[in-house]
């Protein structure tokens, strides 16, 4: 489902809203290897237990951009130039996470089969032993971790592709400018931008290898507010 929502230029305002709700299933999301998923099934005579959400999918996406020009009267003298001029822009971005896969710690080759030296992504998968799903989810455990074990040596992991999602991302973007025309020639332009504007925490995907001490822990984050100024001439 996409829809879209269109405000075109009025009074000095316009906005574009974009919101789309997808599912997407595959077996293996791309030719090469993505996001930690090598794109190749572990179990090469069991291709059908590598069906599962693709890497990209992400059910819910909401993206708003707005432009507005401040309409103050056309002053003149020293309050024009410090009136006239300011125009805001910002970009709202929502979205829930992306799936991931629980997979063994890329040095134990439980399965025998050498598929751990093939590189990032290429793991052996655990066996689901319980719900891996958690109602009241925090950084230190996004997940049950102890739904997963380890399988027994020489066979592969009953756990799925892709069964969990990792956390969602929210950000606005936001700036400011004054533009002040000095002659007919030159205009001096400031902005103010920020990045993350309300400084909202964007986690990154927990731990997904057990083994692992800080197994299903969210350990790092996107970056924070970023605030940044600029003066430019135009001519």
């Amino acid at each position: 489902l996409q829809l879209r929502f269109q405000q075109r230029l009025t009074r000095g305002f316009s906005a574009l809203a974009s919101y789309t709700w997808s599912k997407s299933i595959d077996d293996a999301s791309n030719f090469f290897s993505s996001a930690g998923d090598p794109n190749f099934p572990q179990n090469s005579v069991n291709v059908a237990a590598e069906r599962g959400r693709s890497n990209f999918d992400v059910a819910h996406r909401l993206s708003v951009s707005y432009s507005y020009a401040f309409q103050f009267r056309n002053y003149d003298g020293v309050l024009g130039t410090l009136l006239n001029g300011w125009e805001s822009f910002g970009i709202v971005t929502l979205q829930t996470g992306r799936p991931f896969t629980v997979a063994l710690l890329p040095e134990i080759d439980n399965s025998g089969t050498g598929r751990s030296i093939l590189g990032f992504g290429a793991n052996d998968r655990p066996n689901l032993v319980g719900n891996p799903e958690l109602s009241n989810q925090t950084t230190f455990q996004w997940f049950n971790s102890a739904a997963f074990a380890f399988p027994a040596p020489g066979t592969f992991g009953n756990a799925g592709r892709n069964i969990l999602e990792g956390p969602g991302f929210q950000n606005v973007n936001a700036s400011l400018l004054k533009n002040t025309r000095l002659n007919e020639r030159f205009n001096l332009q400031f902005r103010a931008e920020a990045f993350n504007r309300f400084n909202h925490p964007n986690f990154n995907l927990p731990d997904n290898f057990l083994g692992s001490p800080t197994f299903g822990r969210i350990t790092s984050a996107r970056d924070p507010r970023h605030i940044q100024f600029g003066l430019k001439l135009l001519f």
